[in-house]
């Protein structure tokens, strides 16, 4: 009985002495993660926020580039004095804020009709006001004056005042393109000298009626008169 007890605290002895000469001798290693796994936190205004590889859409990339150089398509159906239709088609060169958020533009156009000859030119400037962005998509109206001149074959050149009023939809494809579209409507008011009759005499009717009674108009003040009508664009922006 003695032997087989002696036995037992020997073997007991020997198993815990092992024991503690493997956890004396472990090595320690501890948990990491791969660098360019984990997303790293970062402080900001208002508090940490985890940063992670941008994926494009990005809404917050598009956000920040805050100016906009446009060039797009430009038409009008104009709808002059004497119930004459003319429709204009040309192109426009504009510089605006983004129209991701409310802001200001500006636009140059050059609009031609080729049926008299006619070449218009406009500066316009003004305010737009986004209604939507979401998913890179845009809805943004416009608002805007301007001045325009028109040289146009057997009348006089006349200058105008306009006032353009808009729709724009556009969507994001980088943070720097865009691809948009728009529709409006536009006043133009015939600003120039009264028109002059044959017979010395001024009359505030201006196009081909005018100076009726007068000896008819003289040339050299045959003005067009006003017009109005709806508006089209097409474009592509590069916003920076």
């Amino acid at each position: 009985m003695k032997r087989i007890l002696i036995l037992s605290v020997m073997m007991i002895v020997s198993v815990s002495g092992y024991a503690n000469s493997n956890v004396d001798t472990s090595l320690a290693i501890q948990p990491g993660y791969p660098a360019d796994m984990e997303p790293q936190a970062v402080k900001t205004e208002t508090g940490y926020q985890y940063q992670q590889k941008p994926s494009y859409p990005v809404q917050k990339q598009i956000q920040n580039r805050n100016k906009s150089l446009s060039i797009e398509y430009t038409a009008q159906k104009g709808k002059f004095e004497n119930d004459i239709d003319a429709d204009l088609n040309g192109v426009a060169i504009g510089l605006s804020s983004s129209p991701d958020h409310h802001g200001f533009w500006s636009k140059f156009e050059y609009l031609k009709n080729n049926d008299y000859d006619a070449d218009y030119y406009e500066l316009s400037i003004g305010a737009h006001y986004n209604f939507i962005y979401v998913n890179n998509f845009y809805l943004t109206g416009t608002a805007g004056l301007g001045f325009g001149w028109a040289k146009v074959d057997g009348f006089d050149n006349s200058s105008f005042f306009t006032v353009p009023l808009g729709l724009e939809a556009g969507f994001n494809f980088t943070p720097s393109l865009s691809l948009f579209g728009g529709v409006g409507y536009k006043w133009a008011w015939d600003v120039s000298s009264s028109t002059k009759c044959n017979d010395g005499t001024t009359s505030n009717s201006t196009g081909s009626g005018a100076c009726s009674w007068h000896d008819g108009v003289n040339s050299s003040t045959y003005t067009i008169g006003d017009f109005d009508g709806v508006t089209y664009k097409a474009g592509l922006r590069y916003n920076f």
